[in-house]
């Protein structure tokens, strides 16, 4: 049996489109072809009508665009604006039925005639459709596990809806995480019946990027990077879409007053280590000992002439040494030399920073 010919159409409000939308159409593709009996001749991606009233959607013709920018490098998929141009929400179950009836007249046609068609319903048309493709070509409706389950919502679906879409086009289902497709269908009557009409795709490589995160990331001014194409970023950006232009948590105060963003170690201002006239050691220790310093700070070029002075004794070796200054029992100070004798006598004095 020759393999069948398939069009991926997949629903949804695209608010915005995301890397994840895309991937689902590669996902289904790449096990449709594995399975063998089936080849995809397109893609198609109708963004849902202004009248669906969703919360957070921005207009079709922003919608369209971003879709058309997401698209730019595909060479398989399309988007569809027949949804979009109808006069309020559209059912699911007509926009598979429009899609379908529209390829089976262009694929029917002899020599290509398309005269009879308006030219705007051509623009979607994958391409090798619109090059002469030969034979039936039926159009699946693709979507995520959530869409299926959505079936057993009470009042969303009607029975004769769901028995249209599935029993007359088919079902690709691209599993999601904590989603079991394969109890749902067993749980439903109707399912069950048309279950060989439902392919079940494994998603191996998990990615729960989803357009509400999307949107929640940009109104906090946070980075979508690699998760939406980067011409749909620029987009939304350019437009101030999804409150994309209030600027929330990227530029702090210079005053660190929030209580979410404190200072690293490194913005604190810190107090020099070097002695100062205010440091108390420094004060006990300021005497007629170190008579050239002038408690003043010295520049650098006076640090090796006085170094090379006797004053200290030539304790002073290089700039930075450390001396140690003890507190005789009279409380005069005293500067220890580095020799054995002083070393000992230092030893049961007490240093004389430690008063």
């Amino acid at each position: 049996m020759p393999a069948s010919k398939v069009v991926l159409l997949a629903c949804g409000s695209y608010n915005p489109p995301t890397n994840m939308h895309l991937r689902m159409f590669e996902i289904a593709r790449d096990h449709l072809h594995r399975l063998g009996n089936h080849i995809v001749v397109g893609g198609l991606v109708s963004p849902v009508h202004d009248a669906y009233g969703k919360n957070d959607l921005v207009s079709a013709t922003h919608r369209l665009a971003m879709i058309k920018l997401a698209l730019q490098t595909d060479d398989w998929i399309r988007v569809s604006d027949w949804e979009c141009k109808q006069e309020s929400w559209t059912r699911t179950r007509k926009i598979l039925q429009y899609h379908q009836n529209l390829i089976n007249s262009i694929v029917n046609s002899s020599n290509n005639d398309y005269n009879h068609l308006n030219e705007d319903d051509l623009l979607w048309l994958p391409d090798n459709i619109r090059n002469g493709c030969s034979g039936p070509v039926q159009v699946k409706l693709l979507c995520g596990a959530d869409l299926l389950e959505s079936f057993g919502t009470p009042g969303l679906w009607s029975d004769e809806d769901i028995e249209a879409i599935v029993g007359q086009h088919g079902l690709v289902v691209v599993t999601r995480d904590k989603s079991d497709p394969l109890k749902f269908i067993y749980d439903s009557d109707l399912l069950t019946k048309f279950m060989g009409n439902i392919i079940i795709v494994t998603e191996w490589i998990r990615n729960e990027v989803s357009s509400t995160k999307i949107r929640r990331a940009l109104r906090r001014s946070e980075s979508v990077k690699y998760l939406i194409p980067d011409k749909v970023i620029e987009y939304i950006h350019r437009h101030g879409l999804f409150g994309s232009k209030d600027i929330k948590y990227l530029f702090p105060p210079m005053q660190y007053n929030s209580n979410f963003l404190t200072p690293s170690p490194s913005d604190a201002t810190m107090e020099s280590p070097s002695p100062t006239h205010n440091n108390p050691c420094f004060n006990v220790c300021n005497n007629n000992l170190l008579p050239n310093y002038n408690c003043q700070i010295m520049p650098i070029d006076t640090v090796d002439n006085v170094s090379k002075t006797n004053t200290l004794n030539n304790m002073s070796k290089h700039p930075g040494q450390a001396i140690k200054i003890i507190t005789e029992s009279t409380g005069e100070h005293k500067i220890i030399k580095e020799n054995k004798k002083n070393m000992k006598e230092a030893s049961i004095k007490r240093p004389a920073c430690l008063l």
